[in-house]
């Protein structure tokens, strides 16, 4: 996985006091702080992926109705920008909200919407580019199926994730499982540079 890294926040507030953790939805405050993270990734037996734990923070933010939680790895005491996501809700009355997702340089990695049911949510993005750790498979695009299921302990992303080539053909299809379990806010907090 490659990473990127970037300017530590030069903050020891606690995770929880960032704005808009008092006014965000319950799903989302379940997916904000610091977590101990297993990503794993199962395709062909070549392709395969599983990754050692590493830290993550999630830092939220609201401006107007949209919900921003950027996240960083915590790695060698150090944080390195990984992805950031907005939600918006788009039906109340049904509870939809839409997801939009960008890499660590502000790339845009896909956007989709879903149901939020018990603080389950799923959504499906077509054509999404390549995630970092495929840049050397031959494919095009994924078509990516996306389950989140969060509470205040973990939240769990489960993926299935359609490779296709430039003509639609189906390279392969990967199933992912990232576990997000929550650690002590202190875990995630990095000294501030000299």
């Amino acid at each position: 996985m490659r990473l990127v890294q970037v300017g530590l926040l030069g903050s020891v507030l606690s995770i929880s006091s960032w704005a808009g953790a008092e006014t965000a939805p319950s799903f989302i405050q379940n997916m904000n702080g610091c977590f101990s993270v297993r990503f794993n990734f199962v395709e062909n037996g070549d392709h395969d992926a599983f990754y050692e734990p590493v830290l993550e923070k999630a830092v939220m933010s609201q401006t107007d109705s949209v919900w921003h939680l950027r996240r960083y790895l915590i790695i060698g005491g150090q944080e390195q920008i990984h992805w950031r996501e907005e939600w918006r809700l788009q039906d109340q009355a049904n509870q939809i909200w839409e997801q939009t997702v960008y890499g660590p340089f502000e790339d845009f990695r896909y956007q989709c919407s879903g149901p939020l049911v018990n603080d389950s949510w799923r959504c499906e993005a077509l054509g999404a580019p390549k995630p970092r750790r495929d840049q050397g498979q031959p494919y095009a695009k994924l078509d990516r199926e996306n389950t989140l299921k969060m509470n205040p302990k973990r939240w769990i992303h489960m993926q299935k994730n359609h490779k296709r080539m430039a003509d639609g053909s189906l390279y392969a299809v990967e199933l992912g499982w990232n576990q997000y379990d929550r650690t002590e806010d202190a875990s995630c907090q990095v000294a501030p540079q000299p």
